[in-house]
């Protein structure tokens, strides 16, 4: 039901939120390592989401998802990035949002003293989400050409937003193909953690 994009990422970032709670309520190391992964996986992915919603807001300072169509046609390096960002942000696999909310996941049916009724919940998030960020990338970028405003001059992304947005997309991309960066860091000490709690 949101029509403001600035609004529909801020709510998907509180989304991302409840898995890194699910994996701490979890009490279980996959459950921990997925909570830490999702918060940097978090920190990535809702910066380069932001500043696509920036970057629309700059050029027409109008953040209405029904005041654009057809994007595609006018600027397709943003609309590449902005796919690249909400399917990162819905899970898919390849990216970091899927191993946090995989690991987070995995924990939740795994927890002792949690019902995997919570793990269910969480999978239905994963749904929604991917029902609202695929409706806004085919209302704003797909289909027939439409600006509510005859006036903005909408260009492509300038040199300088490239290098941002690309930068945290590739970083996403990375994480997602090879978690053990962040994995190495974190196992001794969440195992660590576990054994004496348990």
């Amino acid at each position: 039901a949101m029509t403001d994009l600035k609004k529909l990422v801020a709510y998907s970032s509180i989304s991302h939120m409840g898995f890194v709670l699910l994996g701490v309520a979890s009490f279980t190391a996959e459950g921990w390592q997925g909570a830490i992964f999702q918060l940097i996986s978090h920190g990535v992915l809702s910066s380069l989401l932001f500043l696509l919603v920036g970057v629309i807001y700059d050029r027409t300072h109008d953040r209405s998802i029904q005041n654009y169509s057809g994007l595609a046609q006018i600027m397709p390096t943003y609309t590449f990035i902005t796919g690249l960002a909400f399917f990162a942000s819905l899970g898919l696999p390849g990216f970091s949002g899927f191993i946090g909310e995989f690991f987070s996941l995995m924990g939740a049916f795994n927890a002792i003293k949690a019902s995997e009724g919570w793990a269910i919940f969480g999978g239905l998030g994963i749904i929604l989400g991917a029902g609202y960020f695929l409706w806004t990338f085919q209302k704003m970028f797909l289909g027939k050409q439409y600006l509510k405003n005859s006036e903005w001059l909408l260009s492509d992304l300038t040199r300088k937003e490239k290098l941002s947005l690309y930068f945290l997309g590739i970083s996403s991309l990375l994480l997602g193909i090879f978690p053990s960066i962040i994995f190495n860091l974190t196992d001794n000490w969440v195992s660590h953690l576990i054994n004496q709690l348990f």
